[in-house]
């Protein structure tokens, strides 16, 4: 699709190393990527002082293009380049991008246009246009496997080595939204106090909602003993307490995963430290999901993991109420 598609990593590294860019357009449904992605350009650009002066923020469809192009070419003032950050250009239509064309094919060297937006659409004209001068950086939600580091990232962010149990405990309690870990890891630091550089899984379970604490570990824990009664009621009481449904989706896949993984080891001759380190887990869990996993064989995993994509499938795209889908998994599997 383009000559450029970069990750966040490769943005920053090349924030560190060369100018910035005359243009870049940031897609991806991941708000702290994007978020860090929007910093790390603003902190080069802005580097050489009156910021408040050179930096724009608009938004679309209230902003035109023919607008966003008056502000670019507006000179900076006493720094080297102006940088103007024009978010949801999903919603701008086909036409009116050629009143911003003159600079996006030939950028002003005093520019840094950011364009953000969820969704790239490929057939459109204009992301062939772009492509040509511009830089895509993907900022899309990353795998489950990929959580654990980015908490261990957002911890080093926030000046706060996490302990694994802490690193664990997050990714189940508060699932894979990256601004949602932030938020729990912020809050945890705010707690310790600004000396502290690091916590433990006690600080945690301290600070995060004791409800929503509770009604994750429950849930999970139901699921996996397949007790459809008490998994219903965790279920809602979960969803009350503000858990997405897709967050939720995601803790389960997790949890049968983990069970999955364990079936597996002991039938390959695993137990203890070595069993505990080879799914991935604290030792200190494993005598749970070992409990757990005496009540599922291969053929049942196959079939949970069939209906949880089938959920998640349904959450994205049926009108359907999202919690039925939900109650829906709970039944089949348990």
């Amino acid at each position: 699709m383009t000559k450029s598609n970069w990750d966040l990593r490769k943005l920053q590294v090349s924030l560190e190393k060369n100018p910035p860019r005359p243009l870049y357009v940031l897609h991806g449904d991941e708000t702290f990527l994007v978020d860090q992605a929007v910093l790390a350009i603003k902190t080069k650009v802005l580097s050489d002082g009156a910021a408040d002066f050179n930096c724009d923020v608009v938004y679309a469809p209230e902003t035109t293009p023919g607008q966003v192009r008056d502000i670019v070419e507006t000179l900076p003032m006493m720094a080297e380049r102006r940088l103007v950050i024009y978010r949801g250009i999903e919603a701008v239509k086909d036409e009116a991008w050629e009143q911003l064309l003159p600079v996006i094919e030939n950028p002003i060297s005093s520019m840094v246009l950011v364009l953000v937006t969820p969704k790239i659409d490929k057939r459109k004209k204009i992301t062939k246009r772009l492509a040509d001068t511009g830089v895509f950086v993907d900022l899309k939600k990353p795998y489950e496997n990929q959580i654990a580091s980015w908490i261990e990232y957002i911890g080093y962010l926030e000046d706060l080595k996490l302990s694994p149990e802490v690193v664990v405990a997050i990714q189940q309690i508060v699932g894979t939204n990256l601004s949602e870990i932030q938020n729990e890891i912020r809050k945890v630091k705010q707690y310790l106090g600004p000396q502290a550089k690091s916590a433990e899984l006690a600080d945690v379970l301290k600070v995060v909602s004791k409800a929503r604490v509770e009604s994750v570990f429950s849930l999970t824990d139901a699921i996996g003993r397949r007790d459809r009664v008490k998994a219903l009621v965790c279920l809602a009481n979960l969803l009350e307490h503000g858990q997405s449904e897709i967050g939720v989706v995601s803790l389960l896949y997790r949890q049968i995963r983990i069970l999955s993984a364990i079936y597996d080891g002991k039938k390959a001759g695993l137990s203890g430290a070595r069993l505990a380190e080879k799914v991935g887990v604290p030792e200190f869990f494993l005598r749970q999901y070992l409990d757990q996993v005496r009540l599922w064989d291969g053929p049942k995993f196959v079939e949970a993991i069939r209906a949880l994509h089938e959920t998640d499938k349904a959450l994205k795209s049926s009108p359907v109420s999202s919690h039925i889908w939900l109650e829906n998994f709970v039944v089949q599997v348990c």
